[in-house]
């Protein structure tokens, strides 16, 4: 009879644990159906579907409520619905959020704002990040300075974050292409608001290897015109 107990309640063990075992496993399966659902309705450009799925049940149950309105910034932006990302990012800014988490709003509105030109609200969402992050702050300083300002104060500091991913003779890392191109790109720009084209046409002609198919192409190849 005491075998018989012991058989039962190993046999309770195990089924708890299993139990447990899936409805650990369930969210998780689920979590990954709906991101890859996600990711592909917006490639596809599907944002009826998109919406709805980020307000599904399955999305509510394996994703943060921060993680879903973050979903549905992104909806906004790539449908440029400015009115709604403006909602969008003042709602999120008030939700009851971890500082991190606050912190990839501002950084993200940042971003928004230095895209459009919006120079006042791209310097707040600037103040923002410093508040929670000074260190993080200094690299928007410098995009922001750069890209609106259009000032060139910050050549040796961004040589000196390209040499520190790129020694300039050895074969880069895939991964780190994009990054130095877009260094490049700034630095680029410092020199052509200096006019100092020959300094600017060596560091274009890098940035456009590792820029290749981007947004900075574009940008670079009219400006090299215009220095012509």
């Amino acid at each position: 009879q005491t075998k018989l107990v012991r058989v039962k309640i190993m046999y309770y063990v195990v089924a708890t644990v299993l139990l447990v075992l899936c409805l650990l496993g369930i969210p998780y399966l689920m979590r990954r159906k709906v991101w890859k659902n996600l990711n592909l309705e917006i490639m596809n450009n599907d944002f009826d579907t998109y919406y709805f799925t980020i307000d599904s049940l399955k999305a509510q149950l394996s994703m943060s409520a921060f993680e879903r309105e973050n979903m549905r910034l992104s909806g906004y932006i790539a449908q440029d619905r400015k009115d709604d990302v403006e909602q969008q990012l003042s709602m999120m800014m008030n939700m009851r959020i971890k500082k991190n988490q606050k912190l990839a709003v501002y950084e993200r509105a940042f971003y928004y704002y230095l895209q459009l030109g919006r120079a006042k609200k791209t310097k707040d969402m600037m103040e923002l990040v410093r508040s929670i992050d000074a260190e993080r702050a200094e690299d928007l300083d410098i995009q922001y300075s750069i890209l609106i300002k259009k000032e060139s104060k910050y050549i040796p500091e961004v040589v000196a974050k390209i040499d520190h991913l790129w020694d300039g003779k050895s074969e880069m890392e895939p991964q780190k292409e994009l990054a130095v191109g877009t260094l490049e790109y700034l630095l680029g720009l410092q020199y052509s608001y200096k006019n100092d084209t020959e300094n600017m046409k060596k560091v274009f002609a890098s940035a456009l290897k590792h820029c290749a198919g981007t947004p900075y192409e574009d940008s670079i190849k009219q400006i090299m015109e215009q220095k012509a």
